[in-house]
């Protein structure tokens, strides 16, 4: 089967072809071949700078902004170790602690190779930088590393506590700030019978109202009048140690009251068995008198 097909010529005459359906077929096939590929050309010409554009994948740039994390927070705990490290030191060398020795870094592979000198010629090509291969461990170290020092601090800071304690209940306060001492502990010429009597403190002269203050904290045990002493402040410190503050005008603390070193207790006057104002001051170590110097600071 074939299709007849008519032409006009240049010179207005007309021809006759006769063309075959195998030819047109194939014919037809090599034009949309041909379609199809001028198609594909365009889509890629268009698509090119669209994809040259576009940003990277999302896996190695998540690894390269975790770097600066990884060096700030080493940075940080560095610092922090180095501090609680100090604090540590000082405190055990004010109390005379021991202290388990801070261990030494140990040396990497590139710590071991010889450093290169300043003439060596270096580069290559300028990449982001990446956190080391040991980066998490050395921070897993770095935070153990960080509790032991602060157990070590909270163990030191107790045993501080404790000192501090021991300290406030030690009797060693003047009770009258800047007072005159009179007679001291021992035999001596009792001021109203002129006899040889034993003499169980300290007495400090001081006016008329003065301030008492507790030469230790403690807990007030007696407060009230007895007829030797006249109004008596007595402050149970633990240990077997009591102060005992006698021949005051007036009180201000009751029994049961916790005080601390320095806190007004009472003030000065000449109650009970006394010849003008003063204090008399006592120190008991369970039970007996004991000389108070012993004890205070600054005598």
């Amino acid at each position: 089967m074939s299709f007849v097909m008519f032409a006009a010529g240049p010179t207005s005459c007309s021809r006759m072809r006769t063309i075959s359906i195998r030819a047109l077929v194939l014919g037809s096939a090599l034009a949309a071949v041909g379609m199809l590929a001028l198609g594909a050309g365009l889509g890629y010409w268009i698509s090119a700078p669209a994809a040259a554009a576009s940003p990277a994948p999302a896996g190695p740039v998540r690894s390269h902004a975790a770097s600066p994390f990884v060096v700030e927070q080493l940075g940080a705990l560095s610092g922090r170790l180095f501090k609680l490290e100090t604090q540590a030191g000082q405190l055990s060398e004010r109390l005379g602690a021991t202290r388990s020795p801070v261990p030494k870094p140990k040396a990497s592979a590139r710590d071991s190779l010889p450093s290169t000198s300043s003439s060596s010629g270096s580069g290559g090509p300028l990449l982001p930088p990446r956190p080391e291969l040991d980066a998490v461990g050395d921070l897993g170290a770095m935070a153990s590393r960080l509790a032991e020092i602060e157990q070590q601090i909270a163990q030191v800071a107790d045993a501080a506590a404790l000192q501090n304690l021991e300290v406030m209940r030690m009797p060693s306060r003047l009770p009258v700030a800047g007072a005159h001492l009179g007679s001291s502990f021992g035999n001596r010429e009792d001021p109203l019978t002129g006899r040889l009597a034993f003499h169980a403190g300290l007495d400090f002269s001081a006016e008329q109202g003065t301030a008492i203050q507790a030469a230790a904290g403690g807990t007030v045990a007696v407060a009230g009048f007895k007829p030797d002493f006249g109004w008596v402040v007595e402050i149970e410190h633990g240990n077997g140690l009591t102060t005992r503050y006698a021949h005051a005008s007036r009180l201000l603390v009751k029994v049961g009251a916790l005080v601390m070193p320095g806190d007004r207790i009472a003030e000065v006057g000449s109650t009970g068995r006394s010849t003008g104002p003063h204090l008399h001051f006592e120190v008991l170590r369970n039970g007996e008198a004991t000389d108070p110097r012993r004890y205070l600071a600054g005598l």
